[in-house]
């Protein structure tokens, strides 16, 4: 079997500088500030204000308002209410306690508000958040707006928030749609999304539903709920949870059972499917017929590419991966061709016979970096190329493996002619 020991220093070398951005896990925590009063309470007090003329009713007439009371009750346990506190009768949801400060008179509020119930529910400060079913649910009471609240209305408050999620977004998901901002008749404003997510494992597209509604409640208080829908990883179930949803925020969710099949159809019809490209996320692109990627070879951040699927026993191959930089890495690799030349002769220890460098101008990727090293070892002579792209903060490369002056030229130039990045 043939070395690639070569092939080995990619590993240590293959994003050189770089240094990846990490993720940060939320805390979640309870915030057990003051409550409502129980609904029993409440009920203790007004029975104690019972002037004469309500004690004098007859016993069919107490029964009858006993009968009224309780309906209207029922329907009072909604968002805001003082019902809502310790709520029990929910089938899929859960009461978590969220409060804030940012209000007009200074004090602090809380609410009891109901989210799908879940053992990894995120509760923390004026944010409750979880998800069930295929139902991710937001709720925020003091969510972050672009304007001032006084000076515009909710609905153009609500526009200009989903506008800003969806431009961050746009880097990730495809097939994005995003309704018009509706003014609803309690003041409230709504406006419903969906899109694909590639999921690079499965190589599918998953369809997601996504609904935002902005409230003004009393003392200047804005809540936001978003909703968001899985819908491959909805059961028959998840229609009551989004019911009980609908109860207690009191708003329309437009969802059903037959979202998926008309957002998948409405995408693969679209010029922004492409059923022969791979999908990375990040980047897309077409490879020639017989080329895969190796499952086992490819990791969470690496992906590679080879006849077959099979790297172990391939004479080219292709890995792609990406990270960010704040400094621009490919106008300092070309800057200084030397430099460049010595940090990877470094690397390879004597194994080099020559190093170029070269400015390939605007690819799809961004001012790209061609860097090509000869290099040999007693089994045998391979060519690796890196190719490094970089638009603003993202930095794409991709890396070609080629033994024994086996060429990938085919490969490279269909990535380079059909490639695209999100």
């Amino acid at each position: 079997m043939k070395n690639k020991v070569i092939a080995a220093f990619l590993a240590a070398s293959m994003v050189f500088g770089l240094t990846a951005c990490g993720s940060a896990t939320p805390t979640a925590s309870d915030v057990t500030g003051d409550r409502e009063k129980t609904k029993e309470e409440a009920e203790d007090e007004e029975v104690e204000e019972e002037t004469e003329e309500e004690a004098e009713k007859t016993e069919e007439e107490e029964t009858e308002e006993v009968e009224e009371e309780t309906k209207s009750s029922a329907k009072g346990v909604v968002f805001g209410s003082k019902e809502a506190s310790g709520y029990t009768d929910f089938a899929y949801l859960m009461e978590a306690i969220i409060a804030t400060s940012e209000t007009k008179s200074g004090e602090k509020a809380s609410y009891s508000v109901y989210i799908p119930d879940d053992d990894y529910s995120s509760v923390s400060g004026s944010r409750a958040r979880s998800s069930r079913m295929g139902v991710t649910f937001e709720v925020d009471i003091a969510p972050y707006l672009q304007y001032e609240a006084e000076d515009y209305t909710v609905a153009e408050n609500l526009e200009e928030y989903v506008t800003s999620t969806m431009e961050y977004a746009s880097s990730s998901y495809y097939g994005i749609t995003v309704g018009e901002v509706e003014e609803l008749s309690d003041g409230s404003a709504v406006c419903e999304v969906s899109y694909m997510d590639y999921d690079s494992y499965d190589d599918a597209y998953y369809p997601f539903y996504e609904q935002y509604n902005l409230k003004e409640m009393e003392d200047g208080i804005y809540s936001l709920t978003v909703v968001e829908i899985n819908a491959d990883e909805t059961t028959g179930k998840t229609s009551a949870l989004v019911e009980e949803l609908e109860s207690f925020y009191q708003i329309d969710i437009n969802w059903d059972e037959n979202f998926a099949d008309a957002k998948r159809a409405e995408f693969e019809n679209s010029e922004e499917f492409n059923p022969d490209a791979f999908n990375l996320g990040f980047m897309s692109f077409e490879l020639p017929e017989g080329w895969e990627k190796d499952e086992d070879e490819s990791s969470y951040d690496e992906y590679v590419f080879a006849p077959d699927g099979n790297y172990a026993l391939a004479d080219v191959a292709i890995t792609v991966t990406n990270d960010w930089s704040s400094d621009d890495v490919v106008s300092m690799l070309l800057s200084d061709e030397e430099y460049t030349k010595t940090y990877f002769e470094s690397y390879f220890e004597g194994m080099t016979n020559d190093i170029k460098v070269e400015d390939m101008g605007e690819t799809f990727m961004g001012r790209t970096a061609k860097i090509t090293i000869e290099a040999s070892t007693d089994d045998g002579a391979a060519t690796l190329t890196y190719y490094m792209g970089q638009q603003d903060s993202d930095v794409n490369i991709i890396y070609v493996y080629s033994w024994e002056g086996e060429s990938a030229d085919e490969a490279v130039n269909m990535i380079f002619e059909t490639g695209s990045l999100k």
